[in-house]
């Protein structure tokens, strides 16, 4: 839950009636932005394609990476397209 208040998808309170509530309404939350916070990982498939990763000396000449960055579009947009509200 750090995570989520952290990144700015949840509010806490503590007290009496306190909790965490939702920020935004639940059809404005990609499952995908809640999974980037939560996993403190890169949902890339290969350590080539991640964000912060160094450029590989073998890229040009690899023969699966097209099918890799393929998967890895698919994945990054069946989590961005789902909402929260679809999960409710």
């Amino acid at each position: 839950m750090k995570d989520l208040v952290k990144g700015g998808l949840v509010s806490g309170a503590s007290g009496k009636g306190g909790g965490y509530r939702l920020c935004r309404k639940p059809e404005e939350y990609t499952v995908g932005e809640i999974l980037d916070l939560t996993e403190n990982t890169a949902l890339t498939t290969v350590a080539c394609l991640a964000e912060d990763a160094e450029k590989c000396p073998y890229a040009a000449g690899c023969r699966t990476l097209p099918m890799w960055t393929e998967f890895d579009n698919m994945v990054h947009d069946f989590f961005y397209g789902k909402k929260l509200s679809d999960l409710l």
